[in-house]
């Protein structure tokens, strides 16, 4: 399970960090790239499984 505030670490080194949907029910994950500035949005499913086997980081 997700939650907001959590970090991975993928193989490169690039970190990302896990924030809540905007309405706070999960309906949306938003993923932040914290080495380049780019914030994804996913479906929770998706952000699963890209961020499925990085390193956890906190």
């Amino acid at each position: 399970m997700l939650h907001k505030g959590d970090k991975y670490r993928n193989a490169d080194g690039t970190v990302f960090q896990v924030f809540s949907a905007m309405d706070d029910t999960y309906t949306y994950f938003f993923i932040a790239n914290l080495k380049q500035s780019i914030v994804i949005r996913m479906q929770p499913k998706n952000a699963v499984a890209f961020l499925n086997g990085m390193e956890k980081v906190n």
